[in-house]
C-alpha cells in the first residue's frame, strides 16, 4: 500500500504515469540526495535518517520486483521462441498398415523446439480423412493449426469447418484431432448442419470421419424446412 501511495504521489507531483522501473530509479535518487544532505549538514535528526533509510529500502524492493518481472518475461519469451525450421507447401501422409488414413496440407509449417515441441501452421490447414478403398470420407479446414509431437494431437482454431461425405457440416472456433484415437472433439460452441436441421450446442466429439458425433450440451435445433417458410 505504501509503495502504491508513493508511486501515485510522485506521478501526481510531476504529472506523469510512472512505472515501477522509473519510480525505483527516482526513489534511489531521492534516497541518495537525503543521505548526502545529512552528511553535508551533519544532521542527526532521527526522523530524517529514518526517512532516508525507508526510502532506500523501498527502492531496493522496487528493483527486486522489477527483476522478478524480468525473469517471468524472459521465461515467456523463451517459450515463444523463434522456429528452428520453416517449410512451405507441406503435405503430410498418415497411414496405418500401408493404408492412407489422412492427408494434411498446409502452406507454411514451422517447427518450434521447446519443452513441448510443436509444429505451427499459421497460414491455415486442410485435412482429408480417408475410408476404405482410399475414398475421402470427411475434410477439415481452419485458418490456424498446431501439431504437438509428443501428445499426437493437432489443435486447429479460427473458422474451423468439418464436412463429411453426406454433406453434414460442423462449424466451430476450436477443435482437437487426436491422431491416435482417430477422434475429433471440442468444448467450444458448435453448429452442425444436416440436410434437414441445424443443431446448436456446447462441445462435441466425433470420429474423424464425422459419421458418428455427439453434442455435449445440446441447446436446440432449427428445421431447415421452417426457415424456408
Amino acid at each position: 500500500m505504501f509503495t502504491q501511495d508513493l508511486i501515485s504521489a510522485i506521478s501526481g507531483l510531476f504529472n506523469v504515469n510512472m512505472t515501477k522501473s522509473r519510480t525505483s530509479y527516482f526513489v534511489l535518487c531521492i534516497s541518495y540526495t537525503l543521505i548526502r544532505i545529512q552528511q553535508y549538514l551533519r544532521i542527526t535528526n532521527y526522523q530524517l535518517r529514518a526517512t532516508s533509510v525507508s526510502i532506500l529500502l523501498l527502492s531496493i524492493m522496487l528493483v527486486g520486483c522489477e527483476t522478478d518481472l524480468s525473469k517471468v518475461e524472459k521465461i515467456a519469451s523463451n517459450e515463444v521462441s523463434l522456429p528452428v525450421e520453416t517449410s512451405r507447401e507441406v503435405e503430410l501422409i498418415y497411414s496405418d498398415s500401408s493404408i492412407v488414413r489422412a492427408k494434411l496440407l498446409t502452406p507454411v509449417l514451422k517447427f518450434f523446439k521447446v519443452a513441448n515441441a510443436y509444429h505451427e501452421m499459421p497460414a491455415g490447414v486442410f485435412v482429408e480423412f480417408y475410408g476404405p478403398n482410399n475414398v475421402i470420407e470427411s475434410t477439415l479446414s481452419a485458418k490456424y493449426g498446431r501439431k504437438f509431437e509428443n501428445q499426437g494431437i493437432i489443435e486447429v482454431k479460427d473458422s474451423v469447418v468439418v464436412i463429411n461425405n453426406k454433406g453434414e457440416r460442423l462449424d466451430t472456433e476450436r477443435l482437437i484431432w487426436n491422431e491416435k484415437t482417430k477422434k475429433i472433439y471440442t468444448n467450444s460452441f458448435v453448429r452442425i448442419t444436416t440436410k434437414t436441421d441445424v443443431m446448436f450446442g456446447e462441445g462435441m466429439e466425433a470420429n474423424q470421419n464425422f459419421t458418428n458425433y455427439r453434442i455435449y450440451k445440446y441447446r436446440g435445433s432449427v428445421s431447415l424446412d421452417e426457415t424456408k417458410q
